[in-house]
């Protein structure tokens, strides 16, 4: 990222002007992208990070084209599939996880944490749970954990609540900074089984696996979530549209070859969307359902739609290795038409949006 990224202070991106709009089934949406006048002062403030903000001169726009056997196929951990420049991926050979495991991997995922911790108003937005996190020995779970982001905000204000936390990174569950925060962290996948006993969790929280939960797979996941979760305790989901909405011709280009690529793959490129579908599912374990809607912008109209633009960059970045081989692009085009994408969205008021749903358990 380039230097002016920095600027941001993401740890304080609260005082955003966010307008929320109701709607039905308990829904609502957070307008970060308002055009009032103290988004307007945020956005002078807070510059975009700028690598090269002109049009990409390399690549030349054409219609998406996929290489549907790469698409489908590539794998990190098949030799046939290693090149000099990649990555570090998790080390899991039936592992769906599309992104890497390294340390820039983590660094936009705390960007993502602290977006998402601003367009709630909370790390945790069940209301019940905020009230109960409180108790003395709620013990809570947070699956698919990696760099422990949320879960270190969470302990923070709740000293006196039991972390726990698992991930299939076994690289990140050995951090001694987690023992140090009073959180416990093993390894251990959704997709298989947790590693944990029947009714342990009063709260469960799942966020952002769009890129590692295969659609089919989704309710068998759910399924997991509910057998250690304690009758009466509480699961939330929070997940993300791969999707750019008022996208332009950039974005356009590459959301399309990668909405092919993902949806070959078995993945829900509409996870967001469909969170409901999949919760209905296992509709006999669930009561007090409520969910919550935020659109975000990328890259314009406030402090947080600015780290969401470089959130999302970095996250099209983090799929390069598998990207510019489903497309048939060298990595410079695959580059530019990132770079492309990222120039563009302030003038299309291109926008992503979150889902997050909870429930309380049913047994």
């Amino acid at each position: 990222m380039g230097s002016s990224e920095s600027k941001i202070d993401k740890h304080n991106l609260s005082n955003d002007s966010s307008k929320q709009t109701p709607r039905t089934n308990d829904e609502s949406v957070v307008n970060v992208g308002s055009s009032n006048d103290e988004t307007k002062k945020s956005a002078s403030i807070f510059q975009s990070p700028k690598l090269d903000d002109s049009t990409p001169k390399k690549y030349e726009l054409k219609p998406a084209h996929v290489n549907t056997l790469v698409a489908k196929t590539w794998n990190p951990n098949d030799p046939k599939s290693w090149e000099p420049e990649m990555r570090e991926y998790h080390a899991l050979p039936n592992s769906d996880y599309m992104l890497p495991d390294d340390a820039a991997e983590q660094d936009r995922l705390e960007m993502q944490h602290y977006v998402l911790r601003a367009a709630y108003q909370s790390d945790i937005v069940c209301p019940a749970v905020q009230n109960l996190v409180k108790t003395p020995g709620y013990k809570i779970l947070d699956v698919g954990c990696a760099g422990g982001f949320w879960l270190k905000c969470v302990k923070k204000d709740n000293p006196q609540t039991e972390c726990h936390g698992v991930d299939i990174s076994q690289t990140l569950v050995n951090q001694p900074t987690f023992q140090n925060d009073g959180i416990l962290l093993q390894f251990g996948n959704v997709l298989e089984k947790l590693p944990y006993e029947d009714n342990t969790f009063d709260y469960v929280h799942q966020r952002a696996l769009v890129l590692g939960m295969p659609r089919e797979k989704f309710p068998d996941a759910l399924r997991e979530l509910i057998r250690v979760t304690k009758s009466g305790g509480w699961i939330e989901l929070v997940e993300a549209d791969i999707v750019l909405y008022n996208a332009g011709p950039y974005s356009q280009t590459l959301t399309t070859a990668a909405f092919d690529g993902l949806h070959r793959r078995g993945l829900d490129c509409y996870a967001a969307t469909n969170l409901p579908f999949y919760v209905k599912q296992v509709s006999e374990h669930v009561e007090k359902e409520e969910q919550k809607m935020v659109h975000l912008s990328l890259g314009w109209g406030s402090k947080m739609g600015i780290l969401f633009g470089a959130d999302i960059k970095a996250g099209f970045l983090g799929l390069e290795d598998w990207m510019h081989k489903s497309m048939n692009l060298s990595r410079e085009d695959y580059r530019q038409l990132v770079q492309g994408c990222y120039s563009e969205w302030p003038q299309h008021k291109s926008f992503g949006q979150f889902r997050a749903l909870h429930f309380q358990v049913k047994k």
